[in-house]
């Protein structure tokens, strides 16, 4: 799985991806570990990041996740995507941890959690998907 999620940084994965900078940093037991940049265009008019461009980024780095555990065979089509906000993001880095808690033939469920530099809880994501053949 890793040697996957280490190929991603140097092949194209999508433009979302590309836009926020998406990184594979490490994997720590059971935590896939990324890094995302976000640039003046995500953010909202008290200049943190916008709520949306957070939910982008946990759900292409929850994607990228399952998509290395089911080998690159299967793709996740989602059907949910939860996201609880604890606290406001300023431009620039943020890092964020992944769980694949299941991954099965017929639904996969991550949890994505977005850090600000100091290491504080920004956002959690919960993603359900589908998983389908992967093109």
């Amino acid at each position: 799985m890793e040697e996957r999620l280490k190929r991603f940084n140097d092949e194209f994965f999508g433009p979302t991806m590309e836009f926020f900078n998406l990184r594979y940093e490490s994997k720590e037991g059971e935590k896939i570990k990324f890094s995302c940049e976000f640039n003046k265009m995500c953010g909202n008019p008290m200049g943190f990041v916008q709520g949306g461009m957070i939910s982008a980024a946990l759900d292409d780095a929850t994607s990228a996740a399952m998509i290395s555990g089911y080998e690159e065979k299967k793709a996740p089509m989602t059907t949910d995507l939860h996201v609880l906000f604890h606290r406001p993001l300023m431009l620039g880095k943020a890092t964020m941890e992944v769980n694949l808690i299941k991954l099965g033939k017929k639904s996969a469920t991550s949890e994505g959690r977005m850090f600000n530099l100091e290491g504080k809880l920004v956002a959690t994501l919960m993603h359900t998907a589908q998983p389908v053949e992967a093109i």
